[in-house]
């Protein structure tokens, strides 16, 4: 027989359950760190000077890493969490306006750091004392009463320090963090069984975006950019040019001959472009 009331009081008793569960719901903060010379900005950091000039006054961006960031931004507001990016770069501040570029490429906005002309601090000091503040910063301003998550996303290159920064604060701060670096050096990139790798443990190196856009953190990706992606990979332009150039000197100094280098080089690249 149907009791109502009986019926009614677990009614209720389901509504304060889903009301209490709503209301320890966890919200977590995800913040992006990024440096921006050879991580969005296409800069031949491993280049020669003239070269590295060159590409420094063209001021071109990774159109996927600009259209990646902001579907990160987007999937983390969608999910109703808070997202920040802070970019952080060793280049002068006088030689680039970093918050104009990020607005006039439509970056994510954020923070960008870069260094002031008295600055007399190594590339790792600057970053690993610049980062850590804003690890720290972020650190004190959560709601520890509600168990805030804190999750950090870090993408830089190897052409420096950005590696050795990330994880070392990553370990001393014990930070729920992922670290993605571009391997601009082609020192972390499988080529040859002969050719020796550089790699930091828990760090995930990618030479393309085809690459890092695999990484299962990223499964919320749109179809349109991976297929854009993949379609820029299969006419070879994903990987600047000349990073061509940087493998055929990492291979000369290998092999100890110029045109065996370049002609390896070339090999390579184009086994990297019908691999995926």
């Amino acid at each position: 027989m149907f009791d109502s009331k009986k019926f009614s009081f677990r009614s209720l008793c389901l509504l304060f359950l889903c009301l209490f569960l709503y209301s320890i719901q966890v919200y977590s903060k995800t913040i992006v760190v990024s440096d921006i010379d050879d991580t969005i900005k296409k800069s031949n950091s491993a280049g020669k000077g003239a070269e590295q000039i060159y590409h420094f006054l063209r001021k071109v961006p990774y159109l996927e890493m600009r259209d990646f960031f902001n579907e990160i931004r987007e999937n983390e507001k969608g999910r109703g969490e808070t997202v920040k990016f802070y970019y952080v770069s060793a280049a002068k501040s006088f030689t680039f306006n970093a918050q104009k570029w990020l607005q006039k490429n439509h970056f994510p906005l954020g923070r960008s750091t870069l260094k002031s002309m008295s600055e007399k601090r190594s590339t790792f000091d600057f970053k690993y004392a610049v980062i850590k503040q804003i690890i720290l910063d972020e650190m004190n301003s959560l709601d520890i009463e509600g168990n805030e998550p804190l999750e950090f996303l870090m993408f830089g290159d190897n052409a420096q320090v950005d590696a050795d920064v990330y994880s070392k604060l990553s370990k001393e701060l014990q930070l729920n963090s992922k670290i993605y670096i571009r391997d601009v050096r082609t020192v972390a990139t499988y080529f040859d069984p002969s050719l020796p790798l550089e790699r930091l443990e828990g760090v995930n190196y990618y030479f393309s975006e085809v690459e890092l856009f695999r990484n299962a953190e990223f499964d919320y990706l749109s179809a349109d950019l991976i297929n854009r992606t993949y379609n820029t990979y299969l006419d070879r332009e994903l990987v600047p040019e000349y990073t061509l150039k940087t493998l055929g000197r990492r291979l000369e100094a290998v092999y100890g001959d110029k045109d065996q280098a370049k002609a390896a080089a070339r090999q390579y690249w184009d086994d990297y472009y019908s691999r995926l």
